[in-house]
């Protein structure tokens, strides 16, 4: 019976260990595994997985001692160096606008490849920026990545009670990671290049859209809802950048920094929609029995993209944006007017902002292609019903928009612009040209001037 008893325990205690070696052996998996690709993102030369998001926000913030914030759980941030050479990363943690809670008592600690002793933020080494929606940068490390390597750092977090014992619970912290490579921090982003040709852009008074735009007029700035964005409107002879070998212009600087560029020619011909008869074949994409459906625009961009950009292993300089297919509408006598009818026809009034929808077709999407829409060839300098054969659009072809017209007449329309410049409305089963537009990732930089004969490129790394 004794014997009995003694290995019952040797078998617990054997199970015990083999539990534990399991969940210690899971543990360590989950704490070194790549995260999900969801949490992945592009910068340059890094291919950067998140265990959670580069974004971090806490509320009901509950200050802790040192020791206990030791404690806590990471940010992971996994990091590959897809280029050729080494490079070296400078991780920076910039502090939002959303941010209410005072950071004087925010501390730092960092172990992997960038190490950073317990550390509180404020004292770290301020780091440049140009997003006006980060109120403090700081760089938590650096780290050299030889090709192909891949680093690994966790980054804790926490409020030091000795700092703050008393914080407002209903204060909200909102930050985000930044990774850039010192080669690129040192050189002027290819946004800032280009605001740096246009001193005091903020005091340039906004055009009217009424009229289009006949001659050279550059830059100007538009508040978005996000921030600051920029378009060029006019005579442009600036604009020009090659990539991918192909020649594209600059349509202007998103909120987020990012470049916004739209083929010069055409990539090809085709149709928005093989269907017509249904109101839902003016979006990007619409909704059929209860699955989502890319419309056959969108299916040629897409398809586009993959043998000309992503074949060239290109996509690292290309950013996911947001692209506005903007499908509310009202409804008259049996007439479908969306929005753009209004707003391009009516008011003459272009926007940046997309209106949020209920619809099961268009609205806003989030991807690496897309379209111009009609607000921005007003913004250009376009107009509809008027010929323009000056503005940096005009290239003697009739393209596509992405911006819904009407449905009438169990016909589905969209905004294009023909080949003499003027914005009309065409049906979704016209063959048309497509020119592709691409946003181009607000860390990258630049050489050239931008004219014909030198246009920006890349710098490659």
């Amino acid at each position: 019976m004794k014997k009995k008893y003694i290995f019952s325990l040797v078998f617990i205690g054997i199970m015990f260990l083999f539990v534990l070696t399991i969940g210690t052996g899971y543990g360590l998996w989950i704490a070194t595994k790549d995260a999900p690709e969801k949490s992945a993102t592009t910068l340059n030369c890094f291919k950067v997985y998140f265990s959670n998001s580069d974004i971090i926000e806490m509320k009901n913030v509950v200050p802790v001692i040192n020791d206990e914030g030791i404690e806590t759980s990471p940010n992971t941030l996994t990091i590959t160096n897809i280029c050729e050479d080494t490079k070296e990363l400078q991780v920076r943690l910039n502090i939002l606008d959303d941010t209410t809670i005072d950071t004087g008592a925010l501390t730092i600690q960092a172990a992997g490849n960038i190490e950073k002793n317990t550390v509180l933020y404020k004292n770290l080494s301020t780091a440049k920026t140009i997003d006006p929606h980060v109120t403090q940068s700081k760089l938590i490390g650096l780290a050299t990545i030889k090709p192909n390597e891949t680093v690994r750092t966790n980054i804790k977090l926490w409020f030091d009670e000795k700092k703050a014992p008393n914080v407002d619970k209903e204060a909200i912290f909102k930050a985000k990671f930044e990774l850039i490579d010192t080669e690129s921090s040192i050189k002027a982003t290819f946004a800032e290049t280009l605001l740096n040709n246009q001193p005091n852009i903020e005091n340039k008074q906004s055009p009217s859209f009424a009229d289009s735009s006949f001659q050279e007029e550059g830059l100007y700035m538009m508040q978005t809802n996000n921030g600051n964005a920029y378009y060029y409107r006019g005579i442009v002879t600036n604009n020009y950048v090659k990539f991918a070998n192909l020649t594209w212009r600059i349509v202007g600087i998103n909120s987020d920094n990012s470049v916004k560029i739209v083929l010069d020619k055409s990539a090809g011909y085709g149709k928005y929609s093989d269907s017509v008869n249904a109101a839902d074949y003016t979006g990007l994409k619409y909704v059929y029995n209860d699955e989502t459906i890319n419309n056959t625009i969108n299916n040629y961009l897409l398809e586009w993209y993959e043998k000309t950009i992503n074949y060239r292993d290109l996509d690292k300089y290309v950013t996911q944006t947001s692209y506005c297919n903007d499908s509310n509408y009202s409804y008259t006598n049996y007439h479908t007017y969306f929005n753009g009818y209004n707003r391009i026809i009516n008011e003459k009034s272009p926007a940046l902002t997309c209106p949020t929808t209920n619809n099961d077709f268009g609205g806003t999407y989030t991807q690496k292609i897309g379209l111009l829409t009609a607000d921005e060839v007003i913004l250009a300098g376009g107009g509809y019903n008027v010929n323009n054969f000056s503005y940096y659009l005009y290239n003697g072809e009739t393209f596509f928009t992405m911006t819904p017209a009407e449905y009438f007449g169990y016909v589905a329309n969209v905004f294009t612009v023909n080949n003499s410049g003027s914005l009309q409305i065409s049906r979704v089963d016209s063959e048309l040209a497509i020119r592709p537009v691409l946003s181009l990732n607000s860390t990258i930089t630049v050489s050239g001037s931008g004219t014909q004969n030198d246009p920006y490129k890349i710098d490659e790394n």
